[in-house]
Order: C-alpha cells, then sequence, then structure tokens
C-alpha cells in the first residue's frame, strides 16, 4: 500500500468546508479533557470527507492516533483514488500553535496541519500550518 498525499501546495489560502469545521470543532468539545484527532481527505486539493480518529491514548495534551483504523483508512483513501490532505488535533486548554510535541510527531511534508484551540470553549479556534524542511509555516485557513 502506498499512501498518497496531496503535494498541490499552492494551499494558501487552505479552504476547509464549513461541514468539516464543524465536525472537527464537535468532536473537539466532545473530546475534552483530551486532546481530538482526525483526516482530511480528498481529490485535487478538495477535502471531500471529514474523518475523526480515535485517540488510543487519551491525554489533554497529546494524541495517537489508532494504527489499526489508519491503515484501514488509508487503505480505503486509495481505493477511491483521495489524497490525505490534511490532519487535525485539538488544543483542549491550549492556542492553535504547533507545540514541541507536535512538531517532534509531524512526519507528512506538505500535508496542512489543522489545530482546533479550546483556550475560549464558546469561541473554537482554528489555524492551519503546513510542515516544510523539518518547520511549521502558518498558512491563511479560510
Amino acid at each position: 500500500m502506498s499512501i498518497l498525499f496531496c503535494n498541490n501546495m499552492a494551499m494558501e489560502p487552505f479552504k476547509i468546508p464549513q461541514s468539516s469545521k464543524e465536525i472537527m470543532i464537535k468532536q473537539a468539545l466532545t473530546a475534552l479533557p483530551h486532546e481530538c484527532c482526525g483526516l482530511l481527505l480528498g481529490k485535487n486539493g478538495k477535502i471531500k470527507r471529514t474523518l475523526p480518529m480515535k485517540n488510543t491514548d487519551p491525554s489533554p495534551d497529546a494524541y495517537f492516533m489508532d494504527p489499526l483504523q489508519q491503515v484501514e483508512v488509508f487503505t480505503d483513501m486509495e481505493k477511491r483514488g483521495e489524497t490525505l490532505i490534511g490532519i487535525y488535533h485539538s488544543h483542549p486548554k491550549g492556542p492553535s500553535k504547533p507545540s514541541g510535541a507536535d512538531l517532534k510527531m509531524a512526519f507528512h511534508q506538505d500535508t496542512a496541519y489543522i489545530i482546533i484551540s479550546l483556550e475560549n470553549r464558546n469561541k473554537p479556534l482554528l489555524s492551519a500550518f503546513i510542515l516544510k524542511k523539518g518547520a511549521f509555516k502558518e498558512i491563511k485557513l479560510i
């Protein structure tokens, strides 16, 4: 199995459909006090599916996607001709900026990383970043 990634990094601004934002925020609020995580899949750089993933080690400051679920999702993604467009997770008490742990666990170059900050639970904040040459660069999110 070869995982297909979206290498169309003329991603700025990065567009997330409202329905995807609603799924991510609902999942983040439901997972409190722990982080949530998930994947954004699609075609031609456009998000078609938002998939909440199981956090196998629930914690308020880390997430670990279920490896078996990842294999299932990536197998299905390949069959559908989709690509991995983004990876998202929440920061239950922190800002919508990547932490040192986020950078250490980021392996997918040219993939969007979305962080949902719940510092203000009444007004969740989403930010997007791209991993390039071992560092995160913020990209405009619409």
